[in-house]
Parts: structure tokens; sequence; C-alpha cells
């Protein structure tokens, strides 16, 4: 996240902009505390030899890995 310069002289609103965008993208980020749900994207893993796999999972609970 880039961040703008700050105001030379505090502003309030500027100051509330700020804590309400900070606010925004923390909640993008996976926390420690919680379980880390993918849903509607792809778990990619890499190889030793830099092969690429997505992992998928049927309804069944089976797991399948697919060379990208």
């Amino acid at each position: 996240m880039i961040l703008p310069k700050p105001m030379p002289a505090y502003d309030f609103r500027n100051e509330a902009e700020l804590r309400a965008a900070l606010e925004r993208e923390d909640r993008n980020n996976q926390k420690l505390t919680r379980d880390v749900v993918i849903e509607g994207r792809r778990l990619v893993l890499v190889s030793p030899d830099g092969t690429r796999f997505a992992l998928t999972v049927s309804n069944a609970g089976v797991l399948a890995a697919v060379a990208l």
C-alpha cells in the first residue's frame, strides 16, 4: 500500500480518510487468528523444480493438483 504524504498541519478530515483507508485494506489481509478460506480463487503451489500446481477440491472432499 502506498500512503499519501502527511499534511503539513493536522487535518481531522484527512486523518479520518486515512484511517478509513487503512481499515479497508486491513479487511483484505489474512489474519493469523482466523481460518484461511479460499473461495472463488485458486491455491497455487510451486514445486522445487518451479512447476506450478493449482489445488482443487471436489464436493466429496477429494483433493486434486493440476499442473499449470
